[in-house]
């Protein structure tokens, strides 16, 4: 199997993580009496939407931006595999973009500054080289 794809792999698995990272957030701030847990479990109209406490918001928003993250990383590893466009640099590119990735939920979760906005970047960088890749005029793919 190819890296990127173990990668991409890895990624969603690390984006369950991230999900149930946020999960656990609310029923925490249930726990300490911030929210009712049947609010948790109905449709939660009534709710705050920016979360119940501050890990919790946190981690809904680093889910979030995990979501964003996934939705230029998946195509681009699935058109790269479809195009037979893999190499160094898409290998690369998974592996900055899953490891930055890694080091960035937490980094998010606990409200570290800079930092977290440096490794988000790292990502992004990851994301590129992997589009640079298989643009329609990059030499990979016209070869």
């Amino acid at each position: 199997m190819p890296i990127e794809i173990s990668y991409l792999i890895a990624s969603v698995a690390l984006y369950f993580v991230m999900i149930l990272s946020q999960s656990t957030g609310a029923f925490l701030a249930a726990a300490a009496g911030k929210v009712s847990l049947g609010d948790l479990v109905g449709a939660r109209d009534t709710l705050p939407s920016d979360g119940y406490a501050p890990f919790h918001s946190r981690a809904k928003r680093a889910q979030a931006n995990m979501t964003e993250g996934m939705m230029m990383f998946a195509p681009l590893v699935l058109a790269a595999a479809h195009l037979g466009a893999f190499n160094a640099m898409t290998a690369l590119g998974a592996a900055l973009f899953f490891w930055a990735r890694v080091a960035f939920a937490p980094l998010y979760w606990f409200g570290v500054p800079w930092v977290r906005t440096l490794v988000w970047f790292v990502s992004i960088i990851g994301i590129i080289l992997i589009f640079l890749q298989i643009l329609p005029f990059s030499p990979e793919v016209t070869r």
